[in-house]
């Protein structure tokens, strides 16, 4: 029991770690600039959270309810962290209330909700991937998308109804 646990507790540790530096990487790039070390973290728990859906949903779950409540989830985080981060302390991570459809004092925006909801996806496959390939104690991974479903077999993508 104590080995199960802590097997659970480093591979969610890996995978926090893997989201976090992915996530970390994508907002250097899109900045041009070195970011605060504070989004490695909150996208460490948005990763983990948004990884852990098909731990509360199954596969039949349709792909994009669980990406669209991975956005849910993402921008609860950044509403909750970023108003703590950037509107109670001031540290000035991010603010988005200069743009159209923003809200919570500018933590959170509707063009970046959009954004979430493919990074959700992104996340969910990474996730599950990386449990099959590497702990290999799951079915392999498919996603329904309204009637069709799909799973990539090693070699490419199969699709069934």
């Amino acid at each position: 029991m104590l080995k199960q646990g802590f097997h659970f507790f480093c591979d969610r540790i890996t995978h926090m770690t893997i989201f976090g530096v992915i996530y970390f990487l994508i907002e250097c790039i899109y900045k041009g600039h070195l970011t605060d070390w504070r989004m490695f973290v909150l996208a460490a728990v948005i990763g983990i959270l948004v990884g852990s859906i098909n731990e509360l949903f199954t596969y039949e779950t349709d792909f994009i309810l669980q990406c669209t409540v991975g956005m849910l989830i993402a921008l609860l985080c950044e509403c909750i962290f970023g108003y703590q981060w950037n509107v109670i302390e001031g540290l000035a991570i991010w603010d988005y209330s200069s743009l159209p459809f923003s809200a919570v004092a500018g933590q959170i925006n509707l063009f970046f909700a959009a954004a979430w909801l493919f990074l959700s996806g992104v996340c969910i496959v990474l996730d599950d991937s990386l449990v099959y390939y590497f702990h290999a104690n799951e079915e392999t991974p498919y996603y329904r998308i309204g009637k069709r479903y799909f799973k990539w077999n090693g070699k490419k993508i199969e699709s069934w109804k």
